[in-house]
């Protein structure tokens, strides 16, 4: 009895002395591992810490301080302090992703601990190997349903004179204006490297626009105030609306849905490298994924594997049909975006 009390007091030392926990009731000799983790304000975070951080704490134990936030301000605050990041996963957009690939803040992935990468069809692989596309998000043309009761077919239905003063925009300096206004340019003979023909719609459109929105939470906010019928916009958006009782639909351009992309990534020193990897294999995870593709929440799945039910059924039946869909190449937007953006805010006034 005396040689077992003595052995377990010494594995409890050396358990101690190496900060590892055992399971022995009662006992305690190290904090709980916790991760730093950014998401998106709104419907992102709600549906992260409804599903992603749940099921990540099965997998590992391990608690999330999660923190919402967009992406501009997350790079800012991993520039500011790289040593010791403030985070150790982050969620952002594609383009400030893109925009920052280069400046040695994220971390190669470690493809053999995050095994869900090999679900990833084709369109959402990072060849750079510094990222992880988690998410998709939809967008169309968001319309009320009581004053425009013959769904608008294309973007240039924004400039019928029925509509004049009730067009929403939103800036460019949020990812979904900057993303409409590459593919207005590009459904009138213009690219990312060339957004002369977008400007020159939006100031044909000018007398129509009603209010310009500096993000899309702003801009749902003006649908539901009915201060706007007719604007670009998400389907998570939208259906939110549509749960609250505002009546809005989401229809398809006649150039087809655009896509825009959402990126995980490994913040270079992290502290917890594995617990990091662990928390993007749960965010790819099928389960996860099928999840956030439901209601309230309608994010795009990126898992192959994943099914597309509901809402997300009637835009794409599979994920062949979502590659599909028109997407931004931001290596190319980027150079110019804060150009564009200045340029977009002297012009576009109401």
């Amino acid at each position: 009895m005396k040689m077992q009390r003595r052995n377990i007091l010494k594995a409890i030392g050396a358990a101690g002395a190496t900060g590892l926990s055992i399971g022995v009731p009662g006992l305690s000799f190290s904090q709980t591992p916790t991760l730093a983790a950014t998401t998106f304000p709104g419907a992102w975070e709600e549906s992260h810490r409804g599903i992603l951080l749940p099921a990540f704490r099965k997998a590992t134990g391990a608690q999330v301080n999660l923190v919402a936030s967009l992406a501009v301000d997350t790079v800012a605050k991993i520039n500011a302090s790289r040593a010791a990041p403030p985070f150790d996963v982050v969620l952002l957009d594609e383009g400030p992703y893109l925009a920052t690939r280069d400046q040695g803040i994220y971390e190669k992935l470690p493809v053999d601990k995050i095994p869900n990468l090999k679900d990833l069809p084709p369109k959402f692989i990072d060849p750079s190997g510094l990222g992880a596309y988690v998410s998709a998000q939809i967008y169309g043309i968001a319309y009320n349903t009581e004053r425009i009761k013959t769904p608008p077919t294309s973007w240039n239905d924004m400039l019928k004179p029925e509509f004049k003063g009730r067009i929403g925009l939103v800036s460019m300096g949020s990812t979904l204006g900057s993303a409409w206004m590459a593919e207005i340019a590009r459904i009138n003979g213009g690219s990312e490297e060339n957004m002369e023909p977008a400007f020159d719609f939006v100031k044909k459109l000018l007398p129509n626009v009603g209010a310009v929105a500096a993000n899309p939470g702003i801009l749902a906010t003006l649908f539901q105030q009915g201060q706007i019928d007719f604007s670009v916009h998400y389907i998570n958006n939208i259906e939110a609306l549509k749960a609250k009782g505002v009546p809005v639909a989401l229809a398809r351009p006649d150039s087809n849905w655009g896509l825009v992309r959402s990126t995980m990534h490994i913040v270079k020193n992290t502290k917890v490298p594995d617990l990091a990897a662990e928390y993007i294999n749960t965010a790819l995870s099928q389960d996860v994924q099928q999840k956030m593709s439901n209601a309230p929440y309608f994010v795009a799945p990126t898992n192959k594997n994943a099914q597309f039910t509901g809402e997300l059924a009637k835009i794409a039946k599979d994920m062949t049909e979502l590659e599909a869909f028109r997407s931004t190449d931001w290596l190319k937007l980027n150079p110019r975006r804060a150009e564009y953006i200045d340029r977009f805010n002297r012009e576009v006034k109401v």
